[in-house]
């Protein structure tokens, strides 16, 4: 028999049941709403929590943004045991990731770094009822290769000796399209366009700077923060804000294990871990 944690069993305690019909997978999901998804964030109560016949399950596969890899690869021990599950961890972009929970993918749980993609899957139907929140808020970092002096400012990057400069691809990416929309409000993008190396999600664009493949990357300051190489973080006021969120997704068969997972995020020791990474807390 499956066993089901402490957290997941709090949470059962204080669930209000609905009636709905039987046998709904993800797979079979065809509705498609135009509300927005009603997120939790940290701090909100869990006496509302609706669970529809959901199970745990020993094993959940969970789709999440690239930028939180280093932060949930140093978090899993702990998830697994306050779950009582064996976590794989799926990581890329959000926005193919999106997509691959749209075709259907059996990922119990999607960690998205971009509110439209959660809410993208929250419209067509995927995600269980009160199954979604926001973990945080995300924030962007520039770094440079090794041999390079560091820009005194973003706005330096317009100078040559940046040849190439990295960062995540913005069509799927989120803090690709952060970093965009930062070196437009400073009046650089034009100036460093065709220098631009696209990397597929944030993890890539840290990359390119790693090996030497790029003068300077504007990247995810989660991936960077705790590795000890030099880095400055991006003013907030640059970009639109990254909130990142997750959602449950229906019919998998771990849904109480996803909720699990994402309320761990969203209560106070997930929460300070988070903020060693550099998170900021959601809030409304």
């Amino acid at each position: 028999m499956l066993r089901i944690c402490n957290r997941m069993a709090t949470l059962a305690t204080t669930i209000a049941l609905l009636v709905v019909l039987a046998g709904c997978s993800a797979n079979e999901t065809t509705t498609t709403t135009t509300e927005p998804v009603p997120l939790r964030f940290p701090g909100d109560s869990v006496d509302d929590v609706v669970v529809v016949g959901e199970k745990a399950s020993s094993s959940i596969s969970v789709a999440a943004a690239a930028n939180i890899r280093d932060a949930l690869e140093r978090l899993q021990p702990a998830l697994e045991d306050a779950c009582e599950s064996d976590i794989t961890f799926v990581f890329g972009s959000s926005g193919r990731l999106r997509m691959q929970v749209l075709a259907g993918a059996r990922f119990g749980l999607f960690l998205s770094a971009d509110i439209a993609f959660t809410e993208e899957v929250f419209q067509k139907g995927f995600v269980v009822p009160d199954g979604a929140g926001a973990y945080g808020i995300g924030r962007l970092a520039l770094i440079w290769r090794n041999g390079v002096d560091p820009p005194a400012a973003l706005g330096s990057l317009s100078d040559a000796s940046f040849g190439t400069i990295a960062i995540a691809n913005p069509s799927h990416a989120p803090y690709g399209r952060a970093a965009s929309e930062a070196l437009s409000k400073v009046g650089v993008l034009d100036a460093v366009e065709d220098r631009l190396v696209l990397g597929d999600n944030a993890r890539q664009a840290v990359d390119y700077a790693e090996t030497g493949n790029a003068d300077a990357a504007l990247v995810a300051l989660a991936l960077v923060v705790n590795t000890g190489r030099p880095f400055q973080v991006i003013e907030s006021t640059l970009h639109e804000p990254i909130l990142q969120t997750g959602a449950v997704i229906k019919g998998t068969g771990a849904e109480l294990t996803g909720r699990c997972i994402l309320q761990y995020l969203l209560d106070p020791e997930g929460q300070t871990f988070l903020s060693d990474f550099g998170f900021e807390v959601a809030r409304r």
